[in-house]
């Protein structure tokens, strides 16, 4: 009985040193009378996230289609993937690597930070039948290196709320750019399907999945070109099938929908009921989110993600292109606070799954030529939403430079 045991043993640690071994948590969310929860394999689960768009490489745009997949890029080529292995913390903030700066990569540097998930976007992949579909703005035709975020979750921990979509951007709908994703059109509607099917049987084993999110704020027509806004109740009647979809292929996982703030909650309550988690992209800073977590729960009735958070309107100096880091640091305090507050046997309605910090580092690409760090005239200056930055723009792409912001949520985030 040993002996067989023992050969049992061996042979199966041979299979195993050929076949990745890939153990997807269990992940639901439960309401009870202190509120609502995340849960991961039985334990709760808050969520301490960072958005991160990946290669902000200077020079580089989407709006050019020239950005890259950081997934695959290894310009050393020394068999590790830069933005994993090679950034490093320029903490003097003298645009150059000291000897003391160690390569440490982002997602070290991210979980030191005390976060626990990443937000990503699966729009890479090996189907030629979703390459045919997407258009080639914000795509890698590429598979998606599932190996790399196998090594960051073995290394670091750090679980993903992986995401399409959904037509935002046109984006796995097909749709001409200025027409914009249609969701009464039933060749855009399948398309869209087809993306979301490849990336749910592409992950759904992978360990770090935590939870499924559906478009970026698909509601704000004018950001997104989608008709979301016009068609309120086909958008909601889509996403539901969508989500239910999603739960036949994988019923471990929970999905969320992220909205571009609170509108449209009554029109999801009726004809959205699938979704599991309603996230908002909300850049309320004053005493927090205010009412937003009393309108979800009285509007909908599930539980909340802020899946995007930060300064509306970063405040940089116009002449001397210096950023306000202690109101930024602030902004992002205060909104965390307020999530914590809002979590399970907090404050009422209790419904707060956690929050993701907008952004990682600063993308210069976003106001027009991305070789120059754009502060702009309206003061939306969007290029400089990061957590850290990426200095004078020399040792792009792998220089971080930490701001005040990065260290106030290496305070507030350690366990």
């Amino acid at each position: 009985m040993n002996k067989n045991f023992f050969i049992i043993c061996i042979m199966a640690s041979f299979i195993a040193s050929f076949v990745p071994c890939c153990w997807a948590a269990k992940v639901k969310v439960v309401m009870s009378k202190n509120g609502w929860q995340l849960f991961k394999d039985g334990k709760p689960f808050f969520i301490k996230g960072v958005c991160y768009a990946g290669l902000n490489e200077i020079g580089k745009s989407q709006n050019e289609n020239t950005m890259r997949d950081w997934m695959i890029v290894d310009d050393d080529h020394d068999g590790r993937i830069d933005m994993a292995y090679q950034t490093w913390l320029d903490e003097n903030h003298n645009n150059k690597r000291d000897k003391d700066e160690k390569p440490v990569g982002d997602f070290k540097l991210i979980k030191d930070m005390g976060a626990n998930t990443l937000r990503l976007y699966h729009h890479s992949s090996g189907d030629p039948q979703v390459q045919a579909i997407n258009p080639s703005y914000l795509l890698h035709n590429n598979p998606p290196n599932k190996e790399i975020l196998r090594q960051i979750h073995k290394e670091t921990g750090l679980m993903v709320m992986m995401g399409d979509l959904l037509g935002a951007y046109t984006v796995g709908s097909g749709a001409d750019w200025m027409t914009g994703t249609d969701y009464r059109d039933p060749v855009q509607r399948a398309n869209m399907m087809r993306s979301v099917e490849d990336m749910i049987k592409e992950f759904k084993d992978e360990p770090y999945i935590l939870v499924w999110a559906l478009g970026n704020e698909n509601n704000l027509e004018s950001f997104t070109h989608t008709n979301a806004a016009r068609y309120p109740v086909e958008y909601a009647r889509f996403v539901d099938a969508v989500a239910k979809y999603i739960k036949k292929l994988d019923p471990n996982h929970p999905v969320c929908l992220v909205n571009g703030e609170t509108m449209f909650l009554d029109v999801y309550k009726e004809y959205a009921p699938n979704v599991d988690i309603i996230g908002f992209n909300s850049y309320r800073h004053w005493q927090g989110f205010n009412t937003l977590w009393r309108e979800a729960a009285a509007k909908y009735g599930k539980p909340v993600l802020i899946t995007e958070y930060g300064t509306l309107r970063p405040p940089v100096d116009p002449k001397t292109k210096i950023l306000n880091e202690e109101r930024q640091a602030l902004v992002h305090k205060e909104c965390w606070e307020d999530i914590v507050a809002h979590r399970a046997g907090g404050k009422e309605p209790g419904n707060a799954l956690g929050g993701f910090a907008f952004e990682w580092v600063d993308s210069w690409w976003q106001s027009g030529n991305p070789w120059q760090h754009d502060v702009t005239a309206d003061e939306w200056n969007f290029e400089w939403h990061g957590l850290t930055s990426q200095g004078d723009g020399r040792s792009s792409p792998l220089l971080r430079q930490p701001r005040k912001v990065y260290y106030m949520y290496k305070d507030l985030w350690q366990e």
